[in-house]
């Protein structure tokens, strides 16, 4: 993932983030749970060490994704549900399906939409998303690209938002971006940049992510609620690294490594956190 906050001299611009953590507090010190995805997640999720958790390392050969997280799990979808919230995760699970025991709608969230196969959601214009164990068929078959999926998770973290404001709720928005595929609807203030072209599309899709992180904070303010939601934006990994990316945005800044390295750049991911008061 993109280190964001590392220096004045940023290419990629990301001015709601950079709010985000003036306004609150900044864990630069935090690690992550693995330098990949699926056990970084697994971590996450069922808070467990890396060492004791049942997922330790991603499964690309696994039937319909990754190896899923056993039944019997602890989550901290359950833990919330426990305590009262309506919860709902939004984007990339990666821990199994609606087919077998990772099935989210069974650890702990009433509502999900996104992706269930880590594989899958490398690609930004797909065949459909899962809206619980319902396939949600999308409008880019045969080569087409009309409905691109940060979009479609921005617009139903809103709606989870809306509808659940007047009870406590927990939302686990899981957002992609900005792994690879290289995959934005514009370049915006990038276009014109004498840049290598994949580095205008990673600078795209980190800016679009931060404006809908900006978005959903006004929303909380709006419907009166900023008061009471705490914020937390937080990676998974390291910078991915990928096609010159590393060296072109210092995705690492000063730290060594990146992405499925146990060096710091690999699983040092600095969180910030927003208490709205």
């Amino acid at each position: 993932m993109v280190r964001w906050a590392t220096t004045d001299k940023r290419l990629i611009k990301t001015p709601e983030l950079d709010a985000l953590a003036t306004g609150g507090m900044r864990f630069t010190d935090h690690y992550c749970g693995n330098a990949v995805c699926a056990p970084s997640r697994a971590s996450l999720v069922t808070g467990k060490h890396p060492g004791h958790a049942y997922i330790r390392a991603n499964s690309p050969g696994y039937p319909v994704g990754q190896t899923p997280i056993p039944a019997s799990s602890e989550t901290i979808g359950k833990l919330m549900k426990r305590a009262g919230y309506t919860t709902a995760c939004i984007g990339k699970w990666g821990l199994g399906g609606f087919h077998n025991s990772g099935n989210p709608n069974k650890q702990g969230f009433d509502y999900f939409y996104g992706y269930t196969d880590q594989r899958k959601a490398h690609e930004y214009y797909p065949e459909y998303l899962w809206k619980n164990d319902q396939k949600v068929m999308l409008d880019n078959a045969n080569g087409k690209q009309n409905d691109y999926s940060h979009d479609l998770l921005t617009q139903e973290a809103f709606k989870f938002v809306n509808n659940h404001q007047a009870k406590p709720f927990f939302l686990y928005l899981a957002y992609t971006i900005p792994h690879v595929k290289w995959q934005v609807p514009d370049l915006g203030q990038y276009a014109e940049k004498n840049w290598p072209e994949k580095m205008k599309i990673q600078a795209a899709m980190v800016t679009r992510m931060d404006r809908d992180i900006g978005q959903l904070k006004r929303l909380l303010e709006k419907l009166g609620i900023a008061e009471d939601t705490l914020i937390l934006f937080n990676s998974d990994n390291g910078a991915h690294g990928q096609g010159g990316t590393l060296d072109f945005f210092k995705t690492s800044g000063d730290l060594k490594g990146k992405k499925r390295s146990m060096y710091d750049g690999g699983v040092r991911s600095p969180q910030d956190c927003l208490l709205a008061k």
